[in-house]
This record gives C-alpha cells, sequence and structure tokens, in this order.
C-alpha cells in the first residue's frame, strides 16, 4: 500500500506501517502460516501428506503464505525426545515403496527424515498426527521439553490447541480413524495412504482458508 501524498496530507498518524526513505510505506512481515505433519519415523506417511499439501496450496495459488513440513517421533525409539536422543531413520529419504507410489500420481517426496523438535511449537500453527499415537508422542515430547531448558522458551502451554489428527480433516474419507502405517504392509496400503491424504489435505486447506480468511 502506498503511502498518502506529503501535499496537503494529514500528519502521519502511529501505526504498524513506517515509511521509507523513499516515502513508501513498508508493512511489518507477516508470519507465513506454518503446518508441520507428523507420523512415526517421518519415511511414509508424513512426507507424502507434506508434498501432497503442498500440491494443494499451490494449485490454489497460495504457496507463499504457507510454512510446510515434516517430522516424525523418534521411528520407533521410545527416549528420542530425550537429551541426547536418537531417532531412528534421521536423515533418510522417504520410503522407496511410498516415494515410488506417490510418483505415479505425479507427487514428488523430496524431504529427510527428521524428529520433531522444541522449535517446531513456535515455528508451525497446525500440527497434525497421522493417528493417535503420534499425537501422543507429541504431547510426550512437548510435555517434557517444557519443565527444560531445551524447550521451556520455546514450547507454549496451550501447544494442544494447534494439535489435530490428519482424518479429521477427510470429506470423502470421513469418519477414518487414521491414515494408517503402511510400512510392514504391501502395495494397497500406500495407495491407500495417498488415497487419505489427498482428501485430507483438501480438507485442511479449506478449513484453514475459512479460519484466516484466505
Amino acid at each position: 500500500m502506498g503511502s498518502p501524498s506529503s501535499s496537503g496530507a494529514p500528519a502521519a498518524q502511529p501505526g504498524p506501517a513506517t515509511a521509507s526513505a523513499g516515502g513508501s510505506a513498508s508493512q511489518p512481515q507477516q508470519k507465513n502460516i506454518g503446518v508441520l505433519f507428523v507420523c512415526l519415523g517421518n519415511i511414509c506417511r508424513s512426507p507424502t501428506a507434506e508434498a501432497v499439501f503442498k500440491a494443494v496450496v499451490q494449485r490454489a495459488g497460495l504457496a507463499d503464505a504457507f510454512d510446510i513440513d515434516s517430522c516424525g517421533t523418534g521411528g520407533g525409539n521410545p527416549d528420542w525426545f530425550t537429551e541426547g536422543g536418537w531417532s531412528y531413520h534421521e536423515g533418510d529419504p522417504a520410503d522407496s515403496r511410498m516415494t515410488l507410489t506417490a510418483r505415479k500420481r505425479g507427487v514428488l517426496l523430496t524431504s529427510r527424515s527428521r524428529p520433531l523438535a522444541p522449535l517446531d511449537f513456535s515455528r508451525f500453527d497446525y500440527i497434525v498426527g497421522m493417528d493417535a499415537k503420534n499425537i501422543r508422542a507429541i504431547r510426550t515430547a512437548a510435555d517434557y521439553w517444557r519443565v527444560r531448558p531445551m524447550g521451556a522458551d520455546k514450547v507454549p502451554e496451550a501447544y494442544g490447541q494447534r494439535l489435530s489428527l490428519m482424518t479429521s480433516y477427510c470429506t470423502k474419507f470421513k469418519g477414518e480413524p487414521e491414515v494408517p502405517d503402511p510400512y510392514y504392509g504391501g502395495p494397497a496400503g500406500f495407495e491407500r495412504v495417498l488415497d487419505l491424504l489427498d482428501d485430507a489435505c483438501e480438507g485442511l486447506l479449506t478449513q484453514i482458508r475459512q479460519e484466516r480468511g484466505l
């Protein structure tokens, strides 16, 4: 938005915009809407959700408004969130079976596995788990971090308001309890993941647009 002409214009009032040397007003940088997808190992479901949601947002012309990522909850190591803890699959690309199935639908998986971190609770507005176990693991880690130096200034007391279940956004598959982990199954399981995520990601964007007035 341009600033008013100095000729005959009323005196500037205090506000969020500040005039630059060139006479134009600069608005404070608005934080992008952060969306984080979470599963166990961050190699099947959550990286696919990340890629699918990025495509949905891109088609809607809203890519510049979002910060989208994915992560895991240790991959099976119960102590992943503690000091010195580690995560299975950290740094690995997505599962090759998931990558191939997604590619057949035009979805490219490019992220590498990482664990959830305390800073994620400050960076992301929506933290979306694939199943109830993921949500419990997120809560366990957040409660641990909140009372320790590693996360006391990063994990807000009301962090639970940011958590949701992926299938809660489904419309075609409304009522599905979770996005099931396909890791130990066959090809049909990976197809099912994509079916659910295609539906849920559309529903998630619809809800965010309603909430944010996009």
